[in-house]
């Protein structure tokens, strides 16, 4: 791993000088998977599925994010809060995946949240979720807690003890997407150290404030998260990683493939990017970005996803990481961007912005939302969303 962690550095140093702090992430954590991920990386032994459980992949469960379904043997997924849904009669129930990397799942059973899942490339599958049930009708979740950068997941199969899979739940006619940094990501929010590196485990994608927003007025997610991200360059100034570059891709270090636009049609998309690109270390280039640069790249990247939904709201969101001078320029650059979006025709654009994070609230690892701070962060773009949209 490197040792170079300039934007972890960064934001020790911002928390001693202002209240709030920069979305950051150790250099470490973004390049080490890199390294992990080539088509000769060893994997456990695996069960590859018969064509009855592959017709079940798609027959019998509900899958909700992006999947790359080019392999015939199943899906691959990557983005965090990816989640299967599945009904089953039976004692029990098992998974069957292929891993690259490392990747975190929650389990729940009849709305019942169980131990998290660990699962890598060295786990041996299938691997039992449930077991000792009711012989009786029962349902499952499992919820991609971690991102994209730390592993990707091909999903092979369900098997059920004592019993079969029934058909798959119904999907919500709401429909959200999620685009962010690392604070969409849920990125530390399980700890509660803010000097402690954030950690994997400590990653919920699904207690994050999107998530919790979606289950609030019932809907359907797709989080497209990348911690350390920005629209013009990311927290250690380069312009390579950045959202308009990443968000049209389905599994974003393996393959190449685009995601279909027309798959999956979002009501209400969310935008929580700029964090970063305040976020710059001065040794390496100003931590102010250019107005005209940083907001034309953003009215590139709201042209695309305007042209894929055109009927959809969009809120361009910011905070709670960031105060003072550079809280108050993000604020401008953002708010001007939307009110001409407006002024050129677009009602269905809004601006919106999360108060900055109260100590009082618990910070989480690397100073990032704690998990008081997105419930928070849920409650008010609930309420804007039903204010908005009548939901």
């Amino acid at each position: 791993m490197r040792k170079k962690l300039s934007c972890l550095l960064m934001i020790f140093i911002m928390f001693l000088t202002i209240q709030g702090t920069s979305d950051v992430l150790a250099d470490e954590l973004q390049n080490v998977k890199l390294n992990n991920y080539n088509a000769t990386s060893k994997t456990a032994d695996v069960t590859m599925p018969n064509s009855k459980e592959n017709d079940d992949i798609y027959d019998k469960a509900l899958l909700i994010g992006r999947f790359d379904t080019s392999d015939p043997a199943g899906p691959k997924f990557a983005w965090s809060n990816t989640t299967i849904k599945a009904k089953f009669k039976g004692t029990g129930i098992s998974v069957n995946f292929k891993i690259i990397g490392d990747n975190w799942f929650d389990v729940i059973i009849d709305g019942q949240l169980k131990t998290p899942i660990y699962v890598s490339e060295t786990t041996a599958f299938p691997m039992t979720l449930a077991s000792g049930l009711k012989n009786e009708k029962h349902t499952l979740e499992l919820v991609k807690r971690t991102e994209a950068f730390w592993g990707e997941v091909q999903f092979l199969g369900l098997t059920v003890t004592d019993g079969k899979l029934l058909d798959p739940p119904t999907p919500s006619s709401r429909r959200i997407m999620f685009i962010g940094d690392s604070i969409t990501c849920g990125y530390g929010d399980e700890g509660t150290d803010p000097k402690q590196k954030a950690q994997e485990e400590h990653e919920n994608s699904n207690l994050a404030y999107g998530a919790l927003t979606a289950k609030n007025l019932g809907a359907d997610s797709m989080i497209i998260g990348w911690s350390g991200i920005g629209i013009l360059r990311d927290c250690d100034g380069h312009s390579s990683n950045v959202m308009p570059k990443r968000y049209d891709t389905i599994v974003p270090y393996t393959s190449n493939k685009l995601w279909d636009s027309n798959k999956w049609t979002p009501k209400v998309i969310v935008i929580n990017l700029g964090t970063n690109d305040f976020s710059v270390d001065p040794k390496v280039s100003s931590p102010i970005p250019d107005k005209t640069a940083f907001t034309s790249a953003y009215s590139a990247f709201l042209d695309h996803i305007r042209s894929q939904y055109p009927k959809a709201y969009i809120y361009c969101a910011i905070g709670p990481m960031l105060s003072g001078d550079k809280l108050k320029i993000q604020r401008e650059y953002v708010r001007d961007m939307v009110r001409s979006r407006k002024s050129a025709g677009d009602n269905r654009i809004h601006f919106i912005e999360f108060p900055i994070q109260n100590p009082h609230n618990g910070y989480g690892e690397e100073h990032h939302p704690s998990l008081k701070t997105h419930a928070l962060m849920a409650s008010q773009l609930t309420e804007q969303i039903k204010d908005d949209l009548g939901w």
